[in-house]
């Protein structure tokens, strides 16, 4: 249901409305402050909606063979009309217009919680399971609990391109 059109737009600066979100998917500020500029020069923004009250955030990093998607965010009344999917549509042809090989990214996995809508939603874009970082989250000051479990793995999923 694509009510809102997604047109997106690079981001260079970033707004109190922009930090909300991206702290809303990586609830860690240290974490976040590791992947953005200046501590990750080329790192790249993109944003759905607003540019001072966005409607979706994505951020991507380069890796050695393509880009990692390491923040992508909605805002909770924009969710399910479709601005992940476009985002992370727009990275995947970015990437293939740059001729890189592969697009990943990680999300929370709790134990016994089968198919949890992020997963779901990149395994439908084309990504596919490629590992799980153990603990990944453990190391968060913060727990992070999810759908009433504990968050301690992330499971990594990528598109070859």
């Amino acid at each position: 249901m694509d009510v809102i059109k997604h047109e997106i737009e690079h981001e260079a600066e970033l707004t109190r409305a922009h930090w909300a979100l991206l702290l809303e998917a990586d609830p860690w500020l240290e974490a976040v402050l590791a992947y953005l500029p200046p501590r990750q020069p080329e790192a790249e923004i993109f944003r759905i909606g607003n540019p001072q009250h966005p409607y979706a955030l994505c951020v991507i990093v380069p890796i050695a063979d393509g880009f990692e998607i390491k923040n992508i965010a909605t805002r909770t009344i924009m969710r399910r009309q479709g601005m992940a999917s476009a985002l992370i549509n727009h990275v995947v042809q970015l990437a293939r217009q740059r001729g890189v090989q592969a697009v990943e990214i990680g999300t929370g996995e709790t134990p016994g919680v089968m198919g949890n809508a992020q997963v779901r939603l990149y395994e439908k874009l084309g990504f596919v399971r490629d590992g799980v970082l153990k603990g990944f989250f453990s190391r968060y000051p913060i727990p992070i609990i999810e759908n009433g479990h504990l968050l301690r793995d992330m499971v990594m999923l990528r598109q070859e391109l």
